[in-house]
């Protein structure tokens, strides 16, 4: 089997050079990340296309599973919105509280 970067390779007309030089740098650089969120996605992405690529995956198929994929990574978001702010809300408000309650009297 082909990978995607031989297949997209293989052709020069324009829409194919615009995947070759946009969609793989975008492939490459979510594989290359250190969240596994985005790793994961690049992978499973090429995967899929090179699938799509070599008439293994049809056009409906491939929709579907890049939808799926896209409610997984935006649910994965909302959560880590949620915990940050929850992290920072922790973190502010412990040390305006701290020096509110303990550390007001001896600093001043």
């Amino acid at each position: 089997m082909s990978t995607l970067a031989d297949l997209i390779n293989t052709s020069g007309d324009d829409a194919k050079e615009f995947i070759k030089t946009n969609l793989l740098d975008l492939i490459n650089d979510a594989k290359s990340e250190s969240e596994i969120i985005v790793r994961e996605t690049g992978e499973k992405v090429e995967q899929w296309l090179t699938l799509k690529a070599n008439d293994e995956l049809d056009a409906d198929e491939l929709e579907a599973l890049l939808n799926a994929r896209q409610r997984i990574v935006s649910q994965f978001l909302n959560t880590e919105e949620i915990r940050t702010k929850a992290r920072l809300e922790k973190i502010t408000t412990g040390l305006i509280e701290h020096v509110l309650s303990k550390a007001l009297g001896k600093i001043i």
